[in-house]
C-alpha cells in the first residue's frame, strides 16, 4: 500500500499541548480554504510505500537515521516487533498526530499509521476538518484514536461554511463528525482560526452555542475546549494584520458561559473557565 505523504515533523509540542508529538502530514484535501497554511498539501502526489513511511517514523523517533542519510531519506523496512523494541528502549516522543491536508482522505493509511503508533505505545491524535464522518466513526469504533482535533471553519450552516472553505455542502458533514465525536466520548478539541474577515464574532457565538447544545445532548462527551486561534498570513498570501489578542479575548469572553475556551496567539495560551 502506498501513502500520499506530505511530510513528517519529528517533534512538535504545539499540535497536542502537553505531549511531545511526531506529526505525519498526509497530502490531499477536499477543501480550498482561502487562508490555508498547508496549501501545498491540498493536491499533488508524493507516493511512498507504507513500510518505508513506517520505518522512517520509527527511525526518527529513535534518532537512528543511518550515517549519510538526511531527514528526508527513507530507511529500509523493519517489522513491527523491531519497531516496538526500538521505541521502548529510548522513549521521548509520546504521541503520533496525523494531519494534512485532510488525513481521512486516505482512510486506510491513516488506520495503519495509528496501528503502528499503538504498537509503539504512542498516543494517537487526529487533526481533521470533519469532511468524512463515516471514516472518522470507523476509526473511533476501532479504538484507534485517543484525541480528535476538529477544525470548525465557521458557523455550521451555509453559505457561511462555503465562504470559509470554498466548497459547497460541507457544513452538514462537519456537524455530523462533531456529533460522532461527542457521542463517542473521545477527547476532543474544537479549533476555530480567526481571520480579520471571518469568522465574525457572531459566528463564534453560534459555534459555541452549537457546542453547548451538543454537550447537553451527549452527556458522556469529552469536549475539552474550544480553541480560538489567531490566523496569520501564509507565505504567498496577501499580507494582512492578524486579529489582535484583545479581540480574541473579547470573543472568548462572549462564549465562556457556554464552553471552555483557549486562546492561541503569539503569546502563551490563555485559559478561560
Amino acid at each position: 500500500m502506498k501513502v500520499n505523504l506530505g511530510g513528517i515533523v519529528p517533534l512538535s509540542t504545539v499540535d497536542w499541548l502537553g505531549r511531545a508529538s511526531m506529526v505525519v502530514f498526509l497530502r490531499g484535501c477536499p477543501l480550498r480554504c482561502p487562508h490555508c497554511h498547508n496549501r501545498e498539501l491540498q493536491a499533488g502526489k508524493s507516493l511512498v510505500e507504507f513500510h518505508q513511511v513506517a520505518s522512517r517514523i520509527v527511525s526518527q523517533i529513535k534518532g537512528e537515521m543511518r550515517a549519510g542519510k538526511t531527514s528526508d531519506s527513507l530507511p529500509e523496512q523493519i517489522d513491527l516487533d523491531e519497531a516496538s523494541e526500538r521505541a521502548r528502549s529510548k522513549p521521548f516522543v509520546d504521541a503520533l498526530v496525523l494531519s494534512g491536508g485532510e488525513p481521512l482522505l486516505q482512510s486506510e493509511p491513516s488506520a495503519r499509521l495509528f496501528r503502528l503508533a499503538r504498537s509503539l505505545d504512542l498516543a494517537t491524535g487526529l487533526e481533521t476538518s470533519g469532511c468524512y464522518p463515516d471514516r472518522m466513526e470507523e476509526l473511533l469504533k476501532r479504538n484507534l484514536v485517543d484525541k480528535v482535533f476538529l477544525d470548525l471553519k465557521a458557523a455550521l450552516h451555509e453559505p457561511d461554511y462555503e465562504r470559509a472553505t470554498a466548497i459547497k455542502g460541507m457544513a452538514a458533514l462537519v456537524l455530523e463528525s462533531l456529533r460522532i465525536c461527542m457521542a463517542s466520548g473521545v477527547p476532543l478539541d474544537v479549533r476555530t482560526t480567526i481571520f480579520p474577515e471571518m469568522p465574525s464574532p457572531s459566528e463564534v457565538i453560534e459555534i459555541a452555542e452549537t457546542l453547548s447544545l451538543l454537550k447537553a445532548q451527549f452527556p458522556g462527551h469529552r469536549l475539552e475546549c474550544l480553541v480560538l486561534q489567531q490566523g496569520r498570513p501564509h507565505e504567498g498570501d496577501s499580507r494582512f494584520e492578524p486579529v489582535s489578542l484583545e479581540i480574541l479575548k473579547k470573543m472568548a469572553g462572549s462564549v465562556e458561559a457556554l464552553v471552555k475556551v483557549q486562546i492561541r496567539a503569539e503569546t502563551n495560551p490563555i485559559w478561560k473557565k
